[in-house]
């Protein structure tokens, strides 16, 4: 697979010294949006799903119409002594599948830190998934895409990208 998109033409560095994407501003923006992809991604459907936000299950349950489950295959702590002590960043390695009517229609690999006190005690207290912590924190990440490839054949391809808050960074291929 050769590498199309990568995070060194996907934003710049604004007046605040901080990164700034060039895309997800439909989530903020009143009057434009604008993804831009390489135009190796003809497929409208990969431009869609390579722009998903931390929502793919609910893009693939509409792309598919049918409801997509998450199958969860790894989802521990890197390091169980920093776990049990509460050391932040607290460190998850984790991999699920999403699976649509008995057949796996996408895998993430992924790492999430735990950065604060509060996302520890959801997490580790109050045992929320750590797919749903944003939703449950009430607050939007920012998504930076910063890789895609596209397969040979055109059939398939992978992404890497982060969603990142104060209190959570996701670090997630799929």
């Amino acid at each position: 697979m050769v590498v199309q998109y990568n995070e060194a033409t996907a934003g710049r560095i604004g007046k605040n010294g901080k990164y700034e994407p060039n895309h997800f501003g439909d989530v903020m923006s009143q009057r434009e949006t604008s993804c831009m992809l390489p135009a190796v991604f003809k497929n409208p459907v990969q431009r869609i799903m390579l722009m998903a936000n931390g929502n793919l299950q609910r893009v693939l349950s509409a792309y598919y119409n049918m409801p997509v489950s998450v199958e969860v295959l790894l989802n521990e702590a890197s390091d169980a002594r920093q776990l049990k002590e509460r050391r932040l960043p607290i460190r998850f390695d984790r991999v699920i599948n999403l699976v649509c009517n008995g057949t796996v229609v996408c895998t993430a690999t992924s790492t999430v830190d735990l950065l604060t006190d509060k996302a520890a005690d959801l997490v580790i207290g109050q045992g929320v998934g750590i797919g749903q912590l944003f939703r449950y924190m009430n607050v939007l990440p920012t998504f930076l895409l910063r890789a895609a490839q596209l397969s040979d054949d055109d059939s398939s391809f992978e992404r890497v990208y982060e969603l990142r808050s104060d209190d959570v960074v996701c670090k997630i291929t799929e």
